[in-house]
């Protein structure tokens, strides 16, 4: 409802009144208020902000409730990744760090891991150069020197890996047949060519293992099943 007019003289000196109208009321209060947002589980709060989640990082107890909760996936051992980040060569080759000592690489069947994924391995065989000083023992990691071109290693997630195809000689000339050439079919599955491995194989002569290896090569022929990656 308007108050009393008021008046005031404008600049030509006629006096007009002014009418002013009270503030509108303010609008009610909400009847319920805005839910609180969400809060994360507290097991899920405690991932630390790093891909790689490890039992130090957030505790044995929160670990394995984080685990069985379904925000960690485990990895390899005690190594896991939060539920919504993919595993990707480099993450796996980052989870062998702590084994890899400096100048070393990731071989064998590790390696096929770290390149196409699937069941991670037991042990974690290691090549160092020729001339350099091998590894001392560790529980779960094996080594040994060889002759290792920079060509032949790949930088994956900090950790230096044999390529695929060095993986495939490797473990042609040092790997029984029936633990080979399945690690190697699923190599030549995610694109190794064979033909490339053969001649690997030849330009390798006189080079430990090699004649195992050359008596393989042959059987690279024969298709394998595709591999399930990881």
């Amino acid at each position: 409802m308007p108050v009393a007019p008021r008046h005031a003289r404008g600049s030509t000196g006629i006096v007009r009144p002014v009418t002013s109208y009270p503030d509108p009321p303010s609008a009610p209060a909400a009847a319920h208020p805005a839910a609180p947002p969400r809060t994360p589980p507290r097991t899920a709060a405690r991932l630390p902000p790093t891909p790689l989640v490890r039992p130090a990082d957030v505790g044995p107890v929160a670990w394995q409730l984080l685990l069985r909760d379904g925000h960690l996936v485990r990895l390899r051992g005690d190594v896991a990744l939060p539920a919504r980040v993919r595993a990707t060569p480099a993450l796996r080759a980052a989870a062998l760090a702590p084994l890899v000592p400096p100048r070393c690489a990731v071989a064998r069947a590790a390696a096929v891991w770290v390149h196409v994924g699937g069941r991670p391995p037991e042990r974690v065989d290691l090549v160092a150069p020729s001339g350099g000083r091998v590894p001392d023992p560790a529980p779960g990691r094996a080594a040994a020197t060889t002759a290792l071109p920079d060509g032949d290693v790949v930088l994956l997630g900090g950790v230096r890996v044999t390529t695929p195809r060095r993986t495939a000689v490797d473990l042609l000339s040092h790997d029984p047949p029936e633990r080979a050439l399945p690690l190697v079919a699923r190599l030549r599955a995610a694109g190794v060519d064979a033909t490339r491995v053969r001649a690997d194989v030849a330009a390798a002569s006189g080079r430990r293992g090699v004649r195992a290896a050359a008596a393989l090569v042959p059987r690279l022929a024969v298709p394998g099943p595709a591999p399930r990656a990881g």
